[in-house]
């Protein structure tokens, strides 16, 4: 049997947008072999956003791993979902890159 020479992962290249930490990072790509990559939440009057993506030890996006969190707190006014549809579309664009 041959044992297989992997080079150990010492650090993880983030979008602009991820607020994870590398030790984080390492640990995901350790224990999951992929590291998710965070967005800061965006808030509005009663809704909360938040998208991730990922990607494996080479680098490389894993693209059914990215997803966009939506969180309301009941129903919107109309001015409150015109933000929130607004800001989930530029969510969207940020993450599909």
């Amino acid at each position: 049997m041959t044992a297989l020479s992997t080079t150990p992962v010492t650090s993880v290249v983030c979008p602009p947008w991820c607020n994870v930490s590398q030790s984080t990072h390492l640990r995901e790509l350790r224990w999951e072999g992929r590291a998710v990559h965070w967005s800061d939440a965006r808030t509005g009057d009663g809704w909360e956003i938040r998208h991730t993506s990922a990607t494996d030890a080479e680098g490389a996006v894993v693209t059914d791993a990215s997803q966009v969190y939506v969180s309301t707190s009941g129903g919107l006014t109309l001015a409150a979902a015109e933000e929130l549809a607004l800001t989930l579309l530029a969510a969207y664009e940020e993450v599909a890159g």
